[in-house]
C-alpha cells in the first residue's frame, strides 16, 4: 500500500471557480445588468475581449450596477433565454461571457457555458 507523504492544496483561484461553477449548474437563473431606457445588456471590454458581464445573484448584481453602472438594472435571464437568444447573439458579436462574483471574473467560452449551465444531464437526476 502507498503512503501519501504530502499533499498539495488547490490554489484559492482554483477553488473559488469550482465552487462558482458547481452553484452555477443549480442555479437555474442567470442575472444581467439591463438598461431600460437603451433597451439593451451591459457590456464591457479588458484587455483584448469585449465581456457580458453576469451573475448568479440578483443582490450582487445589483450591488455591481450601483458601484460601476447605475443607469442599469439587475435582470433575470432564464436558461431559455439565455441558450436561445443571448448566446447566440454573444457568439456572433465575438463577446465573452463572463461570470461574475465580487471582484472576481471568469470568463467562459460557449461551450463552457452549454456544458456547465444546459446540459440536462448533470442538472437530471439519475
Amino acid at each position: 500500500m502507498y503512503k501519501i507523504l504530502k499533499l498539495q492544496p488547490i490554489s484559492n483561484h482554483l477553488y473559488l471557480k469550482i465552487n462558482i461553477l458547481r452553484g452555477m449548474m443549480y442555479c437555474g437563473i442567470l442575472w444581467g445588468l439591463y438598461h431600460p431606457e437603451q433597451q439593451g445588456w451591459a457590456m464591457t471590454s479588458d484587455h483584448d475581449d469585449y465581456v457580458f458581464p453576469f451573475w448568479l445573484n440578483g443582490l450582487h448584481a445589483h450591488q455591481y450596477a450601483q458601484l460601476h453602472w447605475p443607469n442599469y438594472v439587475p435582470k433575470k435571464i432564464t436558461p431559455h433565454d439565455f441558450q436561445s437568444a443571448l448566446l447566440p447573439t454573444l457568439s456572433r458579436l465575438n463577446v465573452t461571457p463572463a461570470l461574475c462574483n465580487g471582484t472576481k471574473r471568469i470568463k467562459l467560452s460557449t461551450s463552457q457555458m452549454r456544458h456547465f449551465f444546459f446540459n440536462d444531464s448533470i442538472l437530471l437526476p439519475t
